[in-house]
C-alpha cells in the first residue's frame, strides 16, 4: 500500500440539466422576492398562515379584486366556462398550474367563484393534480414517515413551498443571497421533504425474466433531477459554506485547525463545529459529491475541518459506539457529511492519478453522480418472502455479495499531534498541524465478500467468537442481519491470494424516523480482532452510494488511531 499522496485535479461532476420545472418563466411576470406570492390580498386574508407574506403580484397592483359587498354572487350571469362540468374546469386549471403557477394565480383574480374554487376548495384535487404533474407522489414514497397521514397532505402548501424554494435557489442573484438565510429552515425542510418522497428502486434488483428481453427498470423519479440541480446551485453551496453554523452558536471560527495551540484547548473549536453545525444542511450535503477547489482558501479550510472531524478521537466514544451516531441511536449527519466529504474528495484525487489501478475508476464512478445513488429500496413494502424457510436468514438489506471500498488515514505522528498535543509539546515539537493543506493517505481499493451467518448454528465460523454488541438503542422494526466474509485487495481478482482478514458483522436499523441502515463490521487478523467499522448506508437499504463510517481499533486501546471509510456494493 503506497502512502504517497496522489496528485490532485479538481473534480467537477457532470452538470445536472435544469429540471423540467414548468411553472417558472424567466420573464417580467415571474415574482423575484419571497414576498411575491401571486395571490390577492383579499384571498391571503382567508388562507392559512404561511411563512412568507402575501402581496399583489407585479402588474396587478391597480386591479381591485374586491366584489361589491351588496351584490350577490348569483346576480350576474355565469360565463360559459364556469358552466362547464367541474372535471373539465379542473383539467383546464391544471394545465395553467402545470405550466405557470403565476398565471393560475392571475386567472383566479378574474372571478370570485374561480378564486374560491382554486384556493378554498377543501378537496384540493386541483393542487394535487398540479403537484403530481411535477413531483413524485408522496403517497408512494419509499421512506415511510411515522404518524404521517397521506390523506391529510396539504397539496397547495407543498406546491407553494417548492415553487418558492426553486425560485430562491435558481433565480435569486448574488446580492440577495444573504437574505436567503431568513428562509433557511423552509429551504432545508422543503428539500428534505422532496428527498423523502423519492420512490423505491426495488425494481432495480429484479433480474431478467425468461419471457422478458430486458431487465426491469426502476420507477423513474421526478424529484432526483430537481434535487440534484438545486443542491448543486451556487446559492445552496453558499448557504452550506457560510451558514452551516446554527444562529445560537458562537461567531464563525476561523477554519484553521490548531492542534498545538497552548492558550486554547485543541478540541474547543472542533466541539463548536460538531455541536452547532446545522444537521439539516449537513444531511442535504451528503446527497451529492462535494465540490472542492484546492486553490480556494475557503474550500481548503472547509476540507481541513472535515478532516479534523473524522480524525479526532474526541468525537467518538462508548456513548456513540465510536461511530457516526448520537447517544440516542440516531445518525449524526454532521459526521456523515464529514466522512462523505473527505472520502469522496479523496476518491476524486485517486481517479485523477494515472498510476492508480483502473479498478477504482470502473468501480466508483457509477456510484458518485447526482442524488440518484442515494435512492434506495425504502421501507414502504417490506415483508419477509413467503417462500423463505423459517430457518433461513432474511437478507432484507441486500448484504450478501461483494462490496468494494477503501479507507483513509493520516500519519500516526500527525494523528497524535491532533489528538494528544501535550505529548508532542513534551517532545519539543511546536509546529502546528495544518489540515487545510494536508494530503492523507488512501488505502488500497478493498473487496468484502459477504455471506449471511446464523450465529446459533454450531458450524458457524462465528460460533466461538465474541458477540457484537451495541451500547445504543436500535429499531426492532426489522430483525438484525448477521454476516461473515473475507477482506481482500481488489488486485487479488487478477492475482488470487489468501484473504487479508476475516470479517463478521451486523446490519440493523437505527432509531431515526424514517430509520437508517447501520453497519457494524469487525475485521480479524491473525486470530485477533483488529479493526471495528461503524457506518451508515447513505439512502438506506439498497442504495448505490454505499455506507460511510469510521474505523477504530477493535480493542479501543489508548492512543490508537481512527479515520473515515467508504464501501459500496459492486
Amino acid at each position: 500500500m503506497s502512502l504517497a499522496a496522489p496528485i490532485f485535479m479538481p473534480y467537477t461532476p457532470p452538470q445536472s440539466p435544469q429540471p423540467a420545472y414548468r411553472w417558472l418563466k424567466r420573464s417580467t411576470l415571474a415574482p423575484h422576492s419571497p414576498e411575491d406570492s401571486g395571490e390577492s390580498d383579499a384571498e391571503a386574508d382567508t388562507l392559512p398562515h404561511h411563512p412568507r407574506a402575501h402581496t399583489k403580484p407585479p402588474m396587478t397592483h391597480d386591479v381591485d379584486m374586491e366584489t361589491d359587498e351588496e351584490s350577490e354572487p348569483g346576480c350576474q350571469e355565469r360565463s360559459a366556462f364556469l358552466r362547464l362540468p367541474i372535471e373539465i374546469i379542473d383539467k383546464v386549471l391544471t394545465s395553467f398550474g402545470d405550466h405557470d403557477n403565476i398565471s393560475l394565480a392571475r386567472f383566479a383574480m378574474t372571478c370570485q367563484e374561480l378564486r374560491a374554487h382554486i384556493y378554498l376548495d377543501p378537496d384540493q384535487s386541483l393542487w394535487r393534480d398540479i403537484f403530481l404533474q411535477n413531483y413524485d407522489d408522496p403517497r408512494k414514497a419509499a421512506a415511510p414517515w411515522e404518524n404521517a397521514h397521506t390523506e391529510d397532505i396539504d397539496w397547495r402548501q407543498k406546491v407553494k413551498d417548492r415553487e418558492f424554494v426553486f425560485r430562491v435557489l435558481d433565480l435569486w442573484q448574488e446580492e440577495k443571497w444573504d437574505e436567503a438565510i431568513r428562509h433557511l429552515d423552509l429551504i432545508c425542510d422543503t428539500l428534505l421533504d422532496m428527498y423523502l418522497d423519492l420512490p423505491s428502486t426495488a425494481e432495480d434488483e429484479c433480474q431478467h425474466h425468461q419471457d422478458s428481453p430486458r431487465p426491469y427498470r426502476p420507477r423513474a423519479s421526478k424529484n432526483t433531477p430537481i434535487l440534484t440541480y438545486l443542491c448543486s446551485s451556487p446559492l445552496f453551496i453558499h448557504l452550506y459554506r457560510n451558514h452551516r453554523l446554527c444562529p445560537q452558536s458562537p461567531g464563525h471560527p476561523r477554519l484553521r485547525p490548531l492542534a498545538g495551540a497552548r492558550q486554547i484547548p485543541q478540541w474547543s473549536v472542533r466541539r463548536q463545529i460538531r455541536t452547532h453545525t446545522n444537521p439539516k444542511l449537513a444531511r442535504l450535503h451528503t446527497l451529492l459529491p462535494p465540490h472542492f477547489d484546492e486553490n480556494d482558501e475557503a474550500d481548503r479550510e472547509w476540507r481541513g475541518f472535515m478532516r479534523e472531524l473524522v480524525y479526532s478521537i474526541k468525537g467518538f466514544s462508548e456513548a456513540n459506539d465510536h461511530g457516526p451516531f448520537h447517544a440516542d441511536g440516531t445518525v449524526d449527519w454532521v459526521i456523515c457529511d464529514a466522512v462523505g466529504s473527505v472520502m469522496m474528495s479523496n476518491a476524486d484525487e485517486v481517479m485523477d492519478n494515472p498510476e492508480i489501478s483502473e479498478h477504482w475508476r470502473d468501480s466508483i464512478v457509477p456510484r458518485s453522480y447526482g442524488v440518484e445513488p442515494t435512492r434506495g429500496w425504502g421501507f414502504s413494502h417490506v415483508e419477509r418472502p413467503l417462500e423463505l424457510p423459517s430457518t433461513q436468514v432474511w437478507d432484507w438489506a441486500g448484504v450478501e455479495g461483494t462490496w468494494e471500498g477503501s479507507y483513509a488515514f493520516i500519519d500516526y505522528t500527525d494523528w497524535i499531534s491532533l489528538n494528544e498535543p501535550q505529548l508532542i509539546l513534551q517532545r519539543g515539537r511546536v509546529a502546528q498541524l495544518d489540515l487545510t493543506r494536508y494530503h492523507e493517505a488512501v488505502g488500497d481499493l478493498m473487496r468484502l465478500r459477504l455471506v449471511l451467518d446464523d450465529p446459533t448454528d454450531p458450524n458457524s465460523p462465528t460460533h466461538h467468537l465474541p458477540h457484537i454488541v451495541s451500547n445504543l438503542p436500535v429499531s426492532n422494526a426489522l430483525p438484525p442481519i448477521r454476516f461473515v466474509g473475507a477482506s481482500l485487495s481488489s488486485n487479488d481478482v487478477e492475482h488470487p491470494s489468501p484473504p487479508l482478514g476475516f470479517v463478521r458483522g451486523t446490519v440493523q436499523l437505527t432509531t431515526d424516523n424514517p430509520p437508517q441502515v447501520r453497519w457494524t463490521l469487525v475485521i480479524r487478523y491473525g486470530g485477533a480482532d483488529r479493526w471495528t467499522l461503524e457506518a451508515v448506508q447513505m439512502g438506506g437499504r439498497g442504495s448505490k452510494r454505499g455506507f460511510f463510517g469510521i474505523w477504530t481499533d477493535a480493542a479501543k486501546e489508548a492512543h490508537t488511531p481512527n479515520g473515515p471509510l467508504w464501501y459500496w456494493k459492486s
